[in-house]
Formats: C-alpha cells, structure tokens, sequence
C-alpha cells in the first residue's frame, strides 16, 4: 500500500497532536508499517482515504486506534542494569533512612513510571524494594510506605501490564530464575507475576502531554526513553510537568540516551558511574 507524501504530512500532524511523537521524512515506512492494519481493519483502501476519515467529524473514534498502532511498547524487565543499581546503592539506602526518621508521621515513598509500557519497569522497581526489605537491608522499612503508580498512553499496553502475563521470550531479558521462581508461576509458555506483587502497582492511562498535578508529588520519576520521541518544544513541555511533580529532594531518572540538554530547569545532576540522574534540590538547599 503507498504512503503518499500528502497522507504522510497529515498522519504525522495528527499523530503529533494526539501525542507528542513527532515522524519525520525518514519515518515513512514506520508510518506504513504501523498503521497498514487500520486501514484494513477499518475497511479503507489508502492511507489518504485514513486521513480523510480522521479528519472528518467523528475521526476522533479512530485516535486510540492510530496511538496503539504507532506508539513503541518496548521493553524489559532491569533494563539498564547500572540504572536499578543505581536505585539499590543510592536512591532506595536514601529513601529508607528518610522513612526511619520520619517513622510515626506516616510519610511514604511514591514512585512514578511515567511510560510504563507492558510494565516490566514498575515490577521491576517492586521486585527490587520487595528484595532490600526482604534481606534486612531497608532500616527497617516495610512494603506499605512505597506506592508505585505506573502509567502510560497505551491502554493496550496497561491491560496487559495490570495481567502481568509475559512469554517466555519476555522473562528472560533481564529475570534470573531466581526471580522467577519467587515472583511468577507459570502457566503453559507465558508466566504471570504473582499477586503479592502485582498489588504493589497501580496501573492508571495518563497522557504526558497534560498537566500531572492531579496525580500528587513524587520521590521518584522515571520518565525513562520516552523524551527522545518528542521534538524540543514538546520536550521542554513534558519535563515542566515532571519537574512540577517532584517533591523537594526528588529524583528524576530518563533513559541512558537522554539528557536535559536544551530544557530549563534547576535540578541536580547526579552521576554514579556511567549513570546520570536529576535532582530536585531540597527546600532552602
């Protein structure tokens, strides 16, 4: 099927407004890759006649068709095992004295995955504190002084998140069968997290491209892989909110290839090793 270069334009003007990614000239296969089977599945013949259709009233049927086709779901449980060492030898010790000083006044730790995906990150940040505390090493601290609220764009990719079902090509990037045999079962080819910790995660659609304040502050961001879809203004945008969202003394983690180059903002860098993480400065620090 063509992609016209008129139908291009549009699909990636209207995927831009529907949710930040921006599709140059060089994503055209992608675009028709991507978005081949709605045009099928909505009984169309061309891309062009697609465009048309959205651009139509009651195009809007068709958005979570075209983010669930376009938007990238990939991933895997400790991706970038620096980073989550990162979290055990710096962020999670931090948190921890924090909840043992505080012990009494009812503070918790919130963590926020804010492209969480098929949940593989969140599950991961779980197994983690769950594993800390389990081994004495967290100050005492227990499992119901840490949320995780894990969102994402796609309600595809968040049904099969809030299943925790995964093949076995999934568990075995990044999962020993240590972690296996104590956090899933398995069920024919696929295993599934066990309840225990599933229940540590929340699952909830959210849009970056909107305001977080409704979902409270947070000790911990990760925004991780998701800016380097984004052009500079959209961008600039998106890390407004997050820094917004973070409460005083922070952390703010993106991916290995991101950066905060070109963004206004005061946080802290703090690196450890080849990994780099943001801070948001304590109050009158």
């Amino acid at each position: 099927m063509e992609l016209s270069r008129q139908a291009q334009l549009g699909l990636s003007t209207v995927i831009h407004q529907l949710c930040g990614l921006v599709l140059g000239p060089d994503k055209a296969y992608l675009l028709r890759h991507r978005l081949a089977p709605v045009v099928e599945s909505e009984g169309l013949t061309s891309f062009d006649e697609l465009l048309v259709r959205l651009q139509c009233r009651g195009g809007s049927r068709l958005h979570d068709a075209i983010i669930e086709a376009i938007t990238t779901k990939e991933t895997s449980f400790f991706r970038d095992r620096g980073f989550f060492g990162f979290l055990r030898k710096s962020v999670l010790p931090e948190f921890f004295e924090t909840l043992r000083r505080k012990s009494g006044l009812r503070r918790r730790i919130r963590v926020w995955s804010s492209g969480c995906s098929t949940g593989q990150e969140p599950y991961s940040i779980a197994i983690l504190i769950r594993d800390l505390i389990e081994s004495g090493d967290a100050d005492g601290a227990k499992e119901n002084q840490f949320t995780i609220l894990a969102t994402d764009l796609s309600t595809e990719a968040l049904e099969s998140a809030r299943t925790g079902k995964y093949s076995s090509a999934d568990v075995e990037r990044g999962l020993s069968e240590f972690d296996l045999a104590r956090y899933f079962r398995r069920a024919g080819k696929h295993w599934t997290v066990n309840e225990s910790l599933r229940r540590l995660v929340q699952f909830r659609r959210f849009d970056l491209l909107t305001s977080p304040a409704a979902l409270g502050a947070f000790d911990l961001i990760l925004c991780r892989n998701v800016l380097i879809y984004f052009d500079e203004a959209t961008r600039r945008r998106v890390c407004g909110g997050l820094f917004g969202a973070m409460q005083s003394g922070g952390w703010l983690a993106l991916g290995a290839a991101e950066s905060l180059f070109g963004v206004d903002h005061q946080l802290e860098n703090v690196r450890l090793g080849q990994v780099l993480c943001y801070r948001k400065p304590h109050r009158g620090g």
